[in-house]
């Protein structure tokens, strides 16, 4: 397929991944700004929205699964970031080398925990810039076997 192709899936796939796990846009703006605004009133009040203790989200997530959102969380860390790691490479020749596509995976999720955090659309937390490079790592692999296999990439 041809690159311009790639460029554009990416471009697609930001879009969605901004509309839905930066905003988290549902389909309700009331919803959208109801969190907007109680990200606003707890940090007036004194609450954080950030954690920068490494694991330590992800291991009160483990502590019990069972719990729903939990669950959710892990996956939803997970499972949208493993496409950001197969379509830089995909789309960027400049960006074929793992270092590289690591590196800005790691730039844009980074960006993502910001700016959810300054817009008070979310928290910023370092469990989910781990979880969500690891995912980005899955996808360079799954990029890096599809080249092997089609070895036109």
């Amino acid at each position: 397929m041809r690159k311009g192709y790639w460029k554009f899936i990416f471009g697609i796939y930001i879009v969605l991944v901004i509309n839905f796990v930066v905003v988290k846009f549902n389909g309700n703006i009331n919803h959208t700004i109801n969190t907007v605004q109680m990200n606003i009133m707890r940090r007036a009040e004194g609450g954080s929205n950030y954690n920068l203790i490494p694991f330590q989200t992800v291991r009160m997530y483990l502590t019990d699964l069972s719990f729903g959102v939990a669950f959710l969380n892990i996956l939803g860390n997970i499972i949208p970031f493993i496409p950001m790691g197969f379509l830089i490479p995909m789309a960027f020749s400049s960006q074929r080398r793992m270092i590289k596509t690591m590196f800005t995976c790691f730039l844009l999720i980074l960006s993502i925990e910001c700016i959810q955090f300054f817009a008070y659309l979310g928290s910023f937390d370092v469990d989910d810039i781990i979880l969500n490079t690891v995912s980005c790592f899955l996808g360079f692999l799954f990029f890096s076997a599809y080249s092997r296999i089609y070895k036109k990439v």
